[in-house]
């Protein structure tokens, strides 16, 4: 009878002491979040082309070129759900004849309606080919895991006082360090 006794005042002690951990974890409103997000750094690879119809920022006779590069920046929530941001993104072009360089430095402005998905517009200044670009367009990110994401993004890209006549369109992954 006296080992019952203890044993039951050992259960109960013990379900008295973590108890009260228990209930702690469940007021933490963050504790059940299981979301990706898109806010904080991030930095990621893309992979995709520069079509430049004119060769302008391309070596002649090249108008189109495999671009490879990075991209790295930060995004913060404005509110629940509309995001704004900065990037600055470089990637070397491979044209068949000649391989040349971008860079380009976007603000962003996006919309994540859920925890997993952004849809998002682009604009910034740069430089393609060694000739002062603007660059403007949009994109859309899907969190694939908690840190990764996938994205896809079409830029419009133009000289100064001019019309866009190149586009960039790539497909990237991006590591969210939350």
């Amino acid at each position: 009878m006296m080992r019952v006794r203890s044993l039951m005042l050992g259960v109960a002690a013990t379900f008295a002491l973590t108890a009260g951990a228990y209930s702690q974890s469940l007021s933490d409103p963050y504790a059940s979040y299981g979301g990706a997000g898109f806010e904080g750094f991030y930095a990621g690879v893309l992979l995709g082309g520069f079509f430049d119809g004119t060769s302008a920022y391309l070596v002649a006779p090249d108008t189109n070129a495999i671009s490879l590069g990075a991209a790295v920046g930060v995004n913060f929530y404005l509110t629940d759900a509309v995001i704004g941001g900065f990037e600055v993104q470089g990637s070397a072009d491979f044209g068949a004849t000649a391989t040349v360089g971008d860079a380009l430095a976007l603000g962003r402005l996006g919309f994540a309606p859920t925890d997993d998905l952004m849809v998002y517009g682009a604009s910034g200044l740069g430089v393609a080919g060694g000739t002062g670009v603007y660059a403007f367009g949009g994109g859309v990110e899907v969190a694939a895991y908690d840190s990764l994401g996938i994205r896809g993004e079409l830029l419009g890209v133009g000289t100064w006082g001019g019309a866009p006549d190149a586009a960039k369109a790539t497909v990237g992954l991006i590591w969210h360090m939350q």
